[in-house]
């Protein structure tokens, strides 16, 4: 379906896709949109006590550094029309780097979206990919289009809670399919549901965690 395109510069990778970042917390780079562009994000945030009402992308060095964040952001966000040079922008930017974290800020746009990401992991077998999302109904159409086994084995997909201290319950159709899990945020001192995220006794760093890269471990992640 995709075009495979080369590119020999990092300048032309960075037109193509409007370039990666690299936050505090990460052990990594990551790819991130505007918070004005999410779906369902956009909705929840709307609704008092939700997780998307106090988003963390919309304060922070988000906030601090919106001049410069929020436009690079809509770069990235416009270089989504063009498929095949995204594509291969995001395969030269992530290179043999062992993990990467998809939309630190932001979410999935549309199935094709989600095909293209698949796409670059893909073509990036070396590099552990991790995609959260509120877009269940974008994932369900996506595995409904492509089938069960059409998420790379290196690709793990976390469905996000929507509020804090209530767990996700997956869809029945993406319940089963490998590397389809979950991530629960819990109240401060409350008991975590899952996997505790171990950044806040880190210095709000991963460090030498990779729980979230795993594609059977549910995480939980304090609220902050």
């Amino acid at each position: 379906m995709f075009q495979t395109l080369h590119f020999v510069r990092k300048a032309d990778a960075i037109a193509a896709t409007g370039g990666v970042t690299q936050t505090s917390k990460m052990p990594c780079k990551s790819h991130s949109l505007p918070t004005a562009a999410c779906h369902t994000g956009w909705r929840m945030a709307q609704i008092a006590g939700s997780i998307c009402s106090k988003c963390y992308a919309n304060k922070g060095f988000y906030a601090m550094y919106h001049a410069t964040i929020e436009p690079a952001q809509h770069a990235r966000l416009a270089a989504l029309d063009e498929p095949d040079y995204w594509i291969e922008g995001m395969v030269h930017l992530i290179g043999k780097d062992k993990e990467f974290r998809w939309l630190d800020s932001g979410d999935i746009q549309s199935v094709l979206h989600l095909l293209m990401m698949a796409e670059v992991a893909r073509r990036t077998p070396h590099t552990r990919h991790w995609l959260p999302t509120r877009e269940y109904g974008m994932v369900k159409q996506f595995i409904a289009k492509h089938g069960r086994d059409s998420i790379p084995p290196n690709l793990v997909i976390r469905l996000s809670a929507m509020f804090v201290d209530q767990p996700v319950v997956i869809p029945k159709s993406l319940r089963g399919i490998p590397n389809i899990t979950a991530s629960n945020v819990h109240s401060k001192g409350s008991t975590p549901i899952g996997q505790r995220c171990a950044a806040p006794d880190q210095g709000g760093r991963c460090d030498d965690c990779r729980e979230c890269w795993k594609p059977d471990t549910v995480v939980s992640y304090e609220a902050h």
